[in-house]
């Protein structure tokens, strides 16, 4: 009696080819946010390289609008204070309730 694995009788599985995504958007939900470092630029894309749109300061409030990744972890946010949107690297920002803030920008 002849036995044959399984294995040998399947056909080659194809691997698919990678996808690459400069900015895929992990969270969609919008919500208070604050700036935590001393000062943050915002972004017109998730990465330290990326066009520069302005500047946020510590305190400032700002309305999130999801996470981005990028080059580590952005929100992708609406500073209240200017009007500019962009994203602010992930270490320099803070999600929350408004009423819990000290700061009154």
């Amino acid at each position: 009696m002849l036995v044959v694995p399984l294995l040998a009788m399947s056909a080659p599985v194809l691997a698919a080819e990678p996808v690459h995504v400069s900015a895929v958007a992990v969270a969609a939900k919008e919500g208070f946010c604050r700036i935590t470092g001393s000062s943050a630029t915002v972004r017109a894309e998730p990465r330290k390289s990326a066009k520069a749109l302005g500047t946020a300061y510590e305190g400032d409030a700002c309305v999130s609008h999801g996470w981005a990744e990028g080059e580590g972890m952005w929100g992708k946010v609406t500073i209240k204070r200017t009007g500019v949107i962009g994203y602010v690297h992930s270490s320099l920002v803070v999600w929350g309730e408004e009423s819990l803030t000290a700061t009154g920008r």
